[in-house]
């Protein structure tokens, strides 16, 4: 079976929020690709690729909105959640590319991102690797804007890239664009990249949100979406809780055969069923630990209508009611502190 491909919710919401601004009704859109309205208040949560990806499409074929994607991208990198904040507070350019590059893994796994230097120049590069051409347009321009904004948080409003490599967009659609007027750009290229003077990469950003201390890559591993085709199902399903996930539902968000997913479950030893019920026990101890929230707002996070019918599907799974899984876990975390 082929890699499921997953995203941030966040970009759903980057895109529906241009439209909404325009008075494009979404609504249309984002039930087209199985997508709840509610779902985009949740910027960290976990959506099919391929709803993203056919969302844009269908907005740009509907609303001949051809810089949709670069108007997405408009949106502060401070404002792209936890990896925004991570990005932003590094103390030089380089560190802020570098950032750029580990945590967009963070957050999509349909792009392909590093850093390489030629000549002299610097290429930091984010490159669609999946969808139509269309898709793929729209992903290259969200990024060139993205690109931009990350140089110019340390080398000022008015600069512009020294040269500019496209893969998909072609030249109406960025002379449409007053930023893109005027540049070096290559077209048909194999990657989506701005370059700048090595120099350059040493200069400071402007504007720190968010800092932390940079210690390099491996502190910004946990989380990221180069998921396995198994972890992306779960990932998937965990998002999906609310809304009663079913089989169907899933073949439809990924655009694989229900089939297809039967037979790979069924070779890891498992089934669509067990697999919701693992993945709702997780997300029931996860909750079940907030003292705060209560039961009844844990049992619809988790899909149920009602209490009663969460607290036996929880007793059946674990021997113990909700209540009472609760008490055992704050009465143990209080002997432990």
């Amino acid at each position: 079976m082929r890699e499921i491909n997953v995203v941030r919710a966040r970009y759903l919401a980057h895109i529906a929020d241009k439209l909404d601004a325009k008075g494009i009704p979404v609504e249309r859109y984002l039930a087209g690709v199985h997508v709840p309205r509610d779902l985009l208040q949740q910027p960290d949560a976990i959506v099919s690729a391929l709803s993203l990806l056919q969302f844009m499409e269908l907005a740009v074929r509907d609303t001949g909105w051809r810089q949709l994607g670069y108007e997405a991208g408009s949106v502060p990198i401070a404002d792209h959640g936890p990896v925004g904040s991570y990005i932003m507070g590094a103390p030089t350019l380089y560190q802020a590319a570098r950032r750029l590059v580990t945590g967009y893994k963070r957050e999509t796994s349909i792009t392909d991102d590093y850093i390489a230097f030629e000549g002299g120049m610097a290429w930091i590069c984010i490159t669609p690797t999946l969808g139509t051409r269309e898709q793929k347009q729209q992903v290259e321009l969200y990024n060139l804007n993205i690109l931009q904004q990350l140089a110019r948080s340390a080398l000022g409003t008015h600069w512009v890239p020294e040269r500019v490599k496209v893969c998909v967009a072609g030249e109406k659609v960025l002379a449409e664009i007053p930023e893109m007027t005027g540049l070096d750009v290559e077209f048909g290229a194999d990657t989506t990249a701005i370059a700048l003077p090595i120099d350059r990469l040493a200069a400071p950003l402007r504007e720190r949100s968010g800092c932390r201390e940079w210690k390099g890559d491996e502190q910004y591993q946990d989380g990221m979406l180069t998921l396995d085709t198994m972890n992306a199902l779960r990932r998937l399903v965990e998002t999906y809780l609310p809304y009663n996930p079913t089989l169907e539902m899933i073949s439809r968000l990924t655009g694989i055969s229900r089939r297809s997913l039967q037979r790979y479950l069924e070779a890891h030893g498992t089934s669509f069923s067990r697999l919701v019920e693992q993945v709702m026990l997780n997300r029931a101890i996860e909750l079940l630990g907030d003292s705060q929230l209560p039961l009844k707002e844990v049992a619809r996070e988790l899909g149920y209508s009602e209490l009663a019918h969460f607290s036996r599907a929880f007793r059946r799974m674990t021997g113990l009611a909700p209540s009472a899984y609760r008490e055992k876990s704050l009465r143990f975390q209080g002997e432990k502190a």
